[in-house]
């Protein structure tokens, strides 16, 4: 029978005309969700978490009685004090897996459709461009703040209940906000750098070592730079220095790591973000006007 006799069942799903991007999330969710290494590394990650639960637990248990020897005794270890350099530190260590789960779940995002002939698909649907980045984009944003902003302002939450009191409230208010913000400043330039490598990559393996080279060299030239110019302020060339000196200014650390203003740093992680959007965006309009 000629193709042009036969009939085909219709379409009966729904066009979406919104938040198509939603679509694109839900599907590389799923996927990872299946990969035994992404697993892994969300439950060495939780154990952290786990940690610090503990620990907040342990010292305002211990700090309902401040007349104790113990207590007094504990508060003075900088490691067992819940302050707001606890969750500042809590973030610093979490940026590691924030790293490793970037590279893990989207070192193939963009080059794997390239390599599987999965654009055509894509943008044969009711779906931009701007659908197809953003919704990469937000899924590596949002398990990077599974890391970070939703167990850091959880811990907060969980000091605030078990130390309830005006002090601990005054303390603590305005921790959620500034968790917040730098986990994005932590996990969007680790989002868009992959992305970029994976957009400008053959496969997922160069996507991986082109991220690692990248990292390595620029790490390279902010420790070296500053004992060859005899100036810390280079330091922030190294781009996780960078990211640092903005924490450092969001929970008020007394001792910065170089004496250079915070909005540079700001400046510089901007216009890092900027020209990896700017590379993502420039490969994957190219391939819908091809489709």
């Amino acid at each position: 029978m000629p193709i042009y006799k036969q009939s085909y069942r219709t379409y009966d799903g729904e066009v979406r005309s919104h938040f198509r991007w939603w679509v694109i999330i839900k599907q590389e969710c799923r996927v990872l969700i299946r990969t035994r290494m992404f697993v892994g590394l969300i439950i060495l990650g939780y154990m952290h978490v786990c940690m610090r639960i503990l620990q907040v637990v342990a010292f305002d248990t211990l700090s309902s009685s401040p007349r104790s020897p113990i207590t007094q005794m504990l508060r003075e270890v900088a490691m067992f004090t819940v302050n707001s350099t606890t969750f500042f530190d809590f973030l610093r260590m979490q940026s590691g897996m924030v790293f490793l789960a970037a590279i893990l779940a989207g070192a193939g995002m963009i080059c794997d459709d390239y390599k599987n002939n999965l654009m055509e698909v894509y943008f044969s649907k009711p779906m931009t461009w701007r659908d197809y980045v953003l919704g990469k984009t937000m899924t590596l944003v949002i398990i990077g703040l599974a890391f970070t902003a939703i167990p850091g302002v959880f811990l907060v939450l969980l000091h605030n209940m078990m130390s309830a009191s005006l002090a601990t409230l005054k303390e603590t208010y305005l921790l959620p906000v500034s968790i917040t913000v730098f986990s994005l400043a932590l996990v969007v330039p680790c989002a868009l750098g992959v992305l970029a490598c994976s957009a400008t990559s053959s496969s997922q393996r160069y996507a991986s070592i082109a991220v690692f080279m990248v990292l390595f060299g620029d790490l390279t030239i902010g420790r070296v730079l500053p004992d060859l110019l005899h100036e810390q302020s280079y330091a922030i060339i190294a781009f996780p220095l960078a990211i640092n000196r903005v924490g450092e200014m969001l929970f008020s650390t007394k001792r910065p790591m170089f004496d250079l203003s915070w909005q540079w740093s700001a400046v510089y992680i901007g216009a890092v973000c900027a020209i990896c959007l700017w590379l993502i965006c420039s490969k994957v309009r190219r391939s819908e006007i091809a489709a």
